[in-house]
């Protein structure tokens, strides 16, 4: 094992020691919260990856878990997705009566069904076109997912030199398109994503958190690089949790390995909530 490799497995298990004390006194504070609400991203944290993207439906016990919060009073959650909202909501069927935040928080589907759908820079829709057709003349298409206010390109099940040429060939295609966009280049796990600067979703979080009765608790469950926006948007409403098989750098407090430890968050955060509509501590 090499130095950096030594030191990032030191600081993991750091992690993971002070993740488990961060953990009880959360639960400590849910329990006697007046409200509690949980914000969560799709893919990675809710479902695993697939390559055929409309395949990766939640962990088995994880819709199950989020209807028993969604109807324990004074408790509920959210979605907060790269994903656009009606996939989102497609795949959590049969599952209905929450708000999904899509594509980072250009789409907002209400609790009623209500779709919200914010128009877009002019510029910014010309760049993006104009990035989705420099990569069909290479050949990507396939790889290609168009979405509100962003376009990512997906290599999860490639071949590592395969990975990396595609990595390569976006950025060079798409760096020049940044100048008199609001448009930035996003990694995240199997790809890259060309979107708008704003909203983010630590915008979203904020946004949610805003609707937050005072003295409610929350957590935010995410598994991405773009999910360290909204990691930092918690602020001392609640705690971010990083759910990833492997650790990694983050602004997250608390650390969850998909799905058992995912789903025994799920259990605490119900006996929590329905502590606290009993009283019993």
């Amino acid at each position: 094992m090499n130095e950096r490799a030594g030191s990032e497995l030191r600081e993991s298990v750091r992690f993971e020691m002070e993740a488990a004390r961060r953990q009880e006194e959360f639960f400590g504070t849910l329990a006697a919260a007046p409200a509690s609400l949980l914000m969560v991203d799709y893919d990675g944290t809710l479902a695993p990856f697939r390559t055929e993207r409309m395949k990766a439906v939640p962990y088995a016990g994880v819709l199950e878990r989020l209807a028993a919060i969604q109807s324990t009073p004074g408790s509920g959650f959210v979605v907060v997705s790269g994903r656009s909202a009606a996939e989102v909501a497609r795949l959590m069927e049969p599952l209905t009566g929450f708000a999904i935040y899509g594509a980072h928080g250009l789409e907002v589907i209400e609790v009623d069904g209500h779709l919200e759908r914010p128009a877009l820079d002019e510029r910014d829709v010309r760049a993006l076109k104009s990035a989705r057709g420099q990569l069909e003349d290479l050949g990507m298409a396939a790889a290609l997912e168009e979405k509100s206010g962003g376009l990512a390109l997906h290599w999860r099940d490639e071949e590592p030199h395969a990975a990396e040429r595609m990595r390569a060939l976006a950025l060079r295609q798409w760096t020049p398109l940044l100048a008199g966009s609001s448009l930035r280049i996003l990694p995240f796990d199997g790809g890259l994503e060309l979107r708008v600067t704003k909203p983010d979703k630590g915008d979203a979080v904020r946004t949610i958190l805003a609707g937050l009765p005072s003295g409610g608790r929350a957590a935010y469950l995410g598994d991405d690089v773009t999910d360290e926006d909204a990691f930092r948007a918690m602020g001392e409403s609640g705690v971010g949790v990083l759910v990833r098989e492997e650790w990694r750098a983050t602004a997250a407090r608390l650390w969850l390995r998909p799905p058992e430890q995912l789903l025994d968050f799920l259990d605490r955060w119900i006996a929590a909530a329905a502590e606290k509509q009993t009283g019993q501590r």
